[in-house]
């Protein structure tokens, strides 16, 4: 006899307080993977102790962690009309998870009445904008964006109605 064990379900849920080290635990992961090869060799290893902290902000002011059971696998939040972060680790993308967190805070972001959203992303993180560019996301503006020991990027900024 075989006993079926109940897989956890992905739940988007709004951030709190308590969320907080979880999240910036994902994000300082994903973070060094993303700017690994972009930012000087020092900045790298463990980003400033601030940093990722200021980036992640307060969980609980519009922003979302999708967990399975009582793993957090995922975060983002908006200002505004703006979706500020969307942060899902490499192991766990094309499972939807990015998707659900995009789906809610664009819901917030309707909610409070505005009729177009905006998003950003560095031109060297391809993953978030062909994500963005998959999601029927346009590209709108750019502007060099200075990364230290005189490497620079482009600030992408993209939009879409939300009609």
């Amino acid at each position: 006899m075989s006993n079926v064990i109940a897989m956890p379900r992905l739940v988007i849920r709004p951030g709190t307080e308590t969320d907080r080290d979880a999240v910036v635990a994902l994000v300082s992961g994903i973070w060094r993977e993303t700017y690994a090869l972009h930012l000087p060799p020092e900045s790298t290893p463990a980003p400033e102790a601030a940093h990722i902290p200021d980036l992640v902000g307060d969980p609980a002011e519009r922003g979302w962690v999708a967990t399975l059971g009582d793993r957090v696998i995922g975060y983002g939040s908006v200002t505004a009309n703006c979706v500020d972060q969307i942060w899902v680790p490499a192991p766990m993308r094309r499972r939807g998870i990015g998707s659900a967190i995009l789906d809610r805070a664009i819901k917030d972001i309707r909610e409070r009445g505005f009729t177009f959203a905006q998003a950003g992303c560095e031109d060297f993180n391809q993953p978030a904008r062909q994500f963005l560019e998959a999601k029927g996301w346009h590209l709108i503006a750019s502007q060099p964006q200075p990364l230290g020991d005189g490497r620079s990027c482009n600030a992408l900024v993209f939009s879409r109605p939300l009609t």
